[in-house]
Parts: structure tokens; C-alpha cells; sequence
């Protein structure tokens, strides 16, 4: 997914010499290629997060499109006070891109893990917040977003991530993707979604919650999926279908249960005073200790495994 974005944004640079891409020194091995080809629109500050969000804001009010990309854990928290002010204050065109969401660091311990970003910048006004499943979704939302001029904050996974789309889906950003049947992922839900309940992902973890469609087979459960690969705004249109139809939901996320999407999504439906049974999976709330892969940190959190659906709303029961 890094290099994804790095090639896509080198496409739209070489018609668009507005763009500008920032990085305080990190993304080695993956902004290189960028460097090279646009020598002169390209900064690496060195580790000085606060710096170059003040410089991406001065470029932006010149005109230039900058995108700022290293780590999420330090693209935002350590200059969080730059961003509120100069980003999302100013409503200025400033994208950032985060890198290892969830627990794709997991090896280097909680000082790496990502597990408030959403809830840190979906709260700021102006802010546009996506997370795309898979290297497909990232290419087209990098693609859509230089024509939005707003602050956006775009999580993304690394290399190694697998695919969730066909090459030929269409990606519209703040609108929800729902999977139709296809002949080269095996598995996937058809597009009116499940009879008994609606599983809502969004990031990398889509692709865990579809490999545990045959397993809630199994359990006699008919399930839809349903991708938000953005976060803020909510594609209420979808929510909105989704509530006339009373059906179950579940919000599965690798984020803290506090503040993420399921969160949202819960507020939503508290204001329509939906009947949707509802449920969330994310990350409790608390730090995880354990050092080690991310499906490991995964495991040991209680979001690999396909839950007892039966058990999690009662299913057979008055």
C-alpha cells in the first residue's frame, strides 16, 4: 500500500505541478522514487513533525497540493497542535498520510501501535479521515483526493497487505462499499448483504472479516460486508437503507472501541432511533503490552478470530 501511494501520486505529479511531498525522514525505500523524479517537490525535513506540518501549511497557501507521509503514531501525535491549527483551523489543503495503522508495527511495541487516530482527527472540523482496505482503494482515494481542497487524514497499510477488491471496482470517496459476488475472491457476499446480519469494517482488517464469511456460515449465519473506507464524513445515505432494514450489525475495526468508527456509527443511529441490534470489535481500552506480529497483537485483542454470533446477539432467543 506505501508504494502504491508513492507510484500514484508520482502519475498525478507529472500532470499536476502543484503537488509537493514531505516526509521527516522516514518512508525509506518507499519515497525515493518520488524524490528522484520531482527533486524539487520533494522535502525531507528530518525527525521534525511540528516543522513540517508549518511547512505544508505555508505551501498550501501558496497554491501547492502538500502530502505529508511517514508513520502515523508520529505523523500525528507529535505535532497534533500543528494540525488542529494549520491543517484543519485553516481549512487548508494539506493530506496526511500515516503509514501501519492498527497493529502493522506491532513488533516495536505501544510507542508504534495506532490506535487513536481516528478518534484524534475525526474530531477536528474540516477534517476528512479514510482508512482504504487495500492497495485498490488507496490508488483510487489518492486519486480522488487532489481535487478535494480540504485537510484529510488517509491511514494506509504496508506492502504486504492482501487484496479486498477486484482491479475494476469503483472506489467513491465518503460513499460506502458493499461487496458483490466475484468469481476471483471467493467468498464474498452478495450485494443485497446478509438475511440475518451486516458486518461493517473498514482499514486492513476488511480483509480478516471477509475470510470469516464460511465460518459464520458454519454457524448458520447469513452476513453481508460492508467497507467505510472513510470514516468522516459517514456515508449516512447507506446507514440510513441499512436502519429501514432492522437488520443486526456489527462494526468490526483495529482502532480502540473508544472513539472509532463503531462509535460514530452508534451515534448515528442513537439520533434515528434505529432498531438495529448493534455491536462493536475493536481494541479495548486499554494499552496493549505484548510485543509481537500483528496478527499475534491481533489474536491476543480478540479481533482474528470469527466471533460466536449467536452467543454476541442472542440469535434463537426472545
Amino acid at each position: 500500500m506505501r508504494k502504491t501511494f508513492t507510484s500514484t501520486l508520482m502519475e498525478l505529479a507529472k500532470t499536476d505541478e502543484k503537488i509537493f511531498l514531505l516526509t521527516a525522514d522516514m518512508g525509506f525505500s518507499v519515497v525515493e522514487p518520488f524524490a528522484e523524479a520531482f527533486p524539487h517537490r520533494f522535502l525531507n525535513t528530518g525527525i521534525a513533525e511540528q516543522n513540517v506540518m508549518g511547512i505544508a501549511a505555508g505551501l498550501a497557501l501558496e497554491g501547492f497540493k502538500p502530502y505529508i507521509y511517514a508513520m502515523a503514531p508520529f505523523t500525528l501525535m507529535r505535532c497534533y497542535e500543528q494540525i488542529r491549527l494549520n491543517a484543519s483551523y485553516m481549512r487548508l489543503n494539506i493530506k496526511i498520510i500515516g503509514s501501519g495503522g492498527g497493529f502493522q508495527n506491532g513488533s516495536q511495541g505501544v510507542t508504534h501501535h495506532v490506535t487513536e487516530d481516528f478518534a484524534i482527527t475525526k474530531v477536528l472540523p474540516n477534517m476528512i479521515v479514510c482508512a482504504p482496505a487495500d492497495l485498490i482503494e488507496v490508488r483510487q482515494i489518492i486519486e480522488q483526493s487532489i481535487r478535494i481542497e480540504s485537510p484529510m487524514y488517509i491511514r494506509i497499510g504496508k506492502n504486504s497487505d492482501p487484496l479486498v477488491h477486484n482491479a475494476d471496482d469503483i472506489i467513491t470517496l465518503c460513499k460506502a462499499f458493499s461487496f458483490v459476488e466475484s468469481p476471483s475472491l471467493e467468498g464474498f457476499p452478495s450485494k443485497e448483504g446478509g438475511n440475518d446480519l451486516e458486518i461493517i469494517s473498514t482499514g486492513t482488517i476488511s480483509r480478516r472479516v471477509l475470510d470469516w464469511l464460511p465460518q459464520l456460515k458454519q454457524q448458520g449465519i447469513s452476513a453481508g460486508v460492508t467497507v467505510f473506507h472513510t470514516i468522516k464524513p459517514l456515508d449516512k445515505g447507506y446507514l440510513d437503507e441499512l436502519i429501514k432494514t432492522e437488520k443486526k450489525v456489527l462494526v468490526v475495526e483495529e482502532h480502540s472501541i473508544i472513539g472509532g468508527l463503531g462509535e460514530s456509527i452508534c451515534a448515528y443511529f442513537g439520533l434515528k432511533n434505529a432498531k438495529n441490534k448493534i455491536r462493536l470489535m475493536g481494541i479495548p481500552d486499554t494499552y496493549c503490552h505484548d510485543v509481537g506480529t500483528q496478527k499475534y497483537l491481533l489474536e491476543k485483542t480478540g479481533l482474528w478470530q470469527a466471533p460466536n454470533i449467536g452467543d454476541m446477539y442472542g440469535f434463537g432467543s426472545a
